[in-house]
């Protein structure tokens, strides 16, 4: 007899054995991945978008391309489905050529492009293999690839190419292209039909989890480490089951039935496995695998709350008031924070040892300038307090009560009194300005360009959209690239004469 475990480590993950949910025994295709590293996308406006060509990038399309190319030749054969001693090879070559650029390139070749891209590489006296990969090198390099954006086209292919991208990241898939070779994405209603459809592809689903990703700044969060002698236990180990959890109870809320933006922020729930429930308690957790735990509302309240993200906006041995604060007010409310004047780093050692976390930070920014953002800031991280440097729950600190309550001031004016992250979670759940800040930056990493870019009224346009779908978060991401694919379309077919 003989077994056999199969592990992998996943990214911000730990060698364990792969869980059983990842496997399927389903057959899939080779998926070539480029090893080219690219220089990383300017993330200054708050997304992440390719906004010059600097010799950096231009190298790395170049390496990227060459790379493409050999596998491309290497695999001919399976790809083109070409005998390498059938008569007419030459010339399925360059059918296979063709159709690679019209992938590529998202639309049908013009006869001058074929001859550009297809025809004058493959001239007399170049061999086949040589000429292809000719080919689809000029075809990676190519502006009509790279920059999809190129012109201003609005026709079918146009279109499909844009909701490719909106939605999957990627190109179109034969439907898309059947539609926009026979004309039927001339309308944003048309449109809106295929987005729909598209959204129950599995890629709809990674475009998701990369901005949720994004919103909850995960990726920022590399290396979450804590004290091991105050808090032994909490190890990588335990940080990779945190950031599974977190991940599951964000595939729980998008990808049920109502998709309620509302319940991320409401729930009174955490995905734990044994591990988890050993550490931060929770009874009905298996043994194996992560179980939905519920816990006393007044304790947790969906992401606000979540042991992943009260660890990430921590320090080393404490919690972190200002951190929390400010991923509440920028990420979660969608309020705008400006600069600070001057940093000011927070040094515990130089505070009265018996002093809580909120004390020092209230000595720390009690300056009116300081006053100015952390009036904000403040009232939002002290509602986080009961919650240890990983996100246990906890009544003391200090062998002193913890003090969680404060007076908010919302965008709008009106001050709100704060008892703990629940009441926190009410107000983002019903405050108009955190619900379009969602609806903003969803936008903004799905599309990687503002709102405004596509008129001044698109964002109350997708607000109100999403309020009347009950805060439908598939639809609001169906709407986003829609109104992306569809700039300049008319809004139904329009009459034939």
């Amino acid at each position: 007899t003989a077994s056999l475990r199969f592990e992998w480590k996943p990214p911000h993950g730990v060698w364990e054995v792969i869980p059983a949910e990842a496997l399927s025994a389903e057959p899939s295709s080779k998926v070539t991945v480029v090893s080219t590293a690219f220089p990383p996308d300017d993330a200054s406006v708050g997304y992440e978008r390719g906004s010059a060509v600097s010799k950096e990038w231009h190298d790395a399309t170049t390496k990227a391309a060459v790379e493409v190319a050999n596998e491309v030749v290497e695999r001919i054969a399976v790809l083109s489905g070409v005998d390498e001693r059938a008569s007419n090879r030459v010339e399925r070559l360059k059918d296979f050529a063709a159709e690679f650029a019209a992938r590529a390139f998202r639309r049908p070749l013009t006869p001058e492009l074929r001859h550009a891209v297809v025809h004058r590489q493959f001239a007399p006296g170049v061999e086949p293999d040589a000429a292809l990969k000719r080919s689809v090198m000029l075809v990676l390099k190519s502006p009509r690839f790279l920059y999809p954006e190129l012109g201003a086209a609005t026709d079918s292919h146009a279109v499909a190419g844009r909701l490719a991208l909106g939605m999957w990241d990627s190109l179109p898939d034969e439907a898309l292209r059947g539609a926009a070779d026979r004309n039927e994405l001339r309308t944003r209603d048309q449109v809106v039909a295929q987005a729909r459809r598209m959204v129950q592809d599995p890629r709809a689903r990674a475009k998701l989890r990369e901005f949720f990703h994004h919103w909850l700044a995960m990726d920022a969060a590399e290396d979450i480490a804590k004290d091991t002698k105050a808090y032994p236990g909490f190890d990588e180990r335990l940080v990779a089951d945190l950031r599974a959890s977190l991940e599951k109870f964000v595939e729980e809320v998008v990808w049920s039935e109502s998709s309620d933006y509302r319940q991320l922020l409401l729930a009174d729930y955490l995905f734990m496995n044994r591990r988890l429930a050993e550490f931060y308690g929770g009874s009905g957790a298996a043994d194996t695998g992560f179980t939905k735990v519920k816990f006393d509302p007044d304790q947790r309240a969906g992401i606000l709350t979540h042991p992943y993200l009260l660890s990430a906006f921590s320090y080393h041995k404490s919690s972190s008031p200002i951190h929390r604060g400010v991923f509440l007010t920028r990420n979660v409310l969608g309020r705008f924070l400006k600069p600070p004047p001057m940093a000011i780093e927070f040094m515990d050692d130089r505070f009265d040892p018996s002093l809580t976390m909120r004390e020092k930070v209230t000595e720390l920014t009690k300056s009116a300038t300081c006053m100015a953002c952390h009036a904000t800031i403040n009232p939002l991280g002290f509602s986080l307090e009961n919650y240890d440097a990983t996100g246990r729950f906890r009544l003391k600190e200090n062998d002193k009560p913890i003090n969680a309550e404060s007076d908010y001031t919302t965008a709008e004016g009106e001050v709100i009194h704060l008892r703990g992250p629940r009441d926190v979670a009410r107000h983002a759940a019903s405050s108009d300005d955190a619900r379009r800040g969602f609806v903003r930056q969803m936008f903004h990493q799905v599309v990687k360009q503002s709102p405004a870019a596509y008129g001044v009224d698109t964002l109350k346009r997708l607000d109100d959209a999403f309020v009347e779908s009950g805060y439908h978060m598939r639809h609001l991401l169906v709407e986003i690239v829609a109104t992306a694919a569809a700039h300049g379309l008319p809004t139904s077919t329009p009459s034939r004469p």
